[in-house]
């Protein structure tokens, strides 16, 4: 968040509403992908699971181990992991980038990842617009119009 100017504004106003607009935009990113997305959070907070794919986990909750920070939990979750090598870790944090890698999980920087987000979204957003403009089918009778407009002699 800390990484990201437009998360940065969000968070100053409320970590709650940075929170909600990154699993918003991940949700969409990652929809119809069968991915699990794990977003993992400084501090006190209670963890949950939205949109069967996506789990928010802060560092300290009153249930279960207390990690301390953010970079503790991260590590934890690569340790229990199955499949490293299926895992990437979004992080510009040098230590848990590291860390990761020795173990064989994929990379990429916060900046990075939320770059391919935004594109993803622009992209999309784009191909909508597109479709809006240019029918897929045109009717006889819309044909007939067309054709009858586009033929006409001018005076």
């Amino acid at each position: 968040m800390h990484k990201i100017s437009e998360l940065r504004l969000l968070l100053a106003q409320s970590q709650d509403a940075c929170v909600d607009a990154m699993v918003s935009k991940l949700h969409s990113h990652f929809f119809g992908r069968g991915l699990k997305v794990v977003l993992v959070f400084d501090g006190a907070g209670k963890n949950m699971s939205m949109y069967n794919n996506i789990d928010v986990k802060f560092a300290i909750t009153n249930v279960g181990p207390d990690y301390g920070n953010a970079d503790e939990l991260i590590k934890h979750l690569i340790d229990k992991a199955r499949n490293t090598k299926l895992v990437t870790v979004v992080s510009s944090d040098r230590e848990v980038s590291d860390y990761a890698k020795d173990r064989r999980c994929r990379i990429q920087s916060a900046e990075s990842f939320w770059g391919a987000v935004k594109d993803r979204r622009t992209e999309r957003a784009d191909a909508y617009r597109e479709s809006k403009e240019k029918p897929d089918v045109v009717t006889r009778t819309e044909y007939d119009y067309l054709l009858k407009e586009f033929t006409k002699k001018k005076k």
